[in-house]
């Protein structure tokens, strides 16, 4: 039996000052993630992640995004690009 899997595909500019904290509540939420390249001149990693249609999924994509925006906000000005959450999108998989 198929059974519908939900999950919602994210991918962000993660700077190097906050990339520690990102990578916190990944591990401790399970998140898969994909490092999609590192941009050395910008110092910034560029994350996929598949956060689960879950408590726990939404929560830690609130959690990162919020990271994301206030550091984007902290930094306005300095950044080149301060455009740190690149995609968000549901996707439905069946499994």
């Amino acid at each position: 039996m198929k059974t519908e899997k939900k999950e919602n595909i994210a991918s962000y500019r993660i700077p190097a000052d906050i990339l520690m904290d990102v990578l916190r509540i990944l591990f401790a939420n399970k998140i898969k993630h994909r490092i999609e390249g590192i941009k050395e001149k910008e110092n910034i990693a560029l994350f996929q992640m598949n956060y689960p249609d879950t408590k726990i999924g939404i929560g830690a994509q609130d959690n990162i995004e919020s990271i994301l925006q206030d550091y984007s906000e902290y930094m306005e000005g300095l950044l080149g690009n301060n455009e740190l959450i690149v995609y968000s999108e549901n996707e439905d998989e069946d499994n």
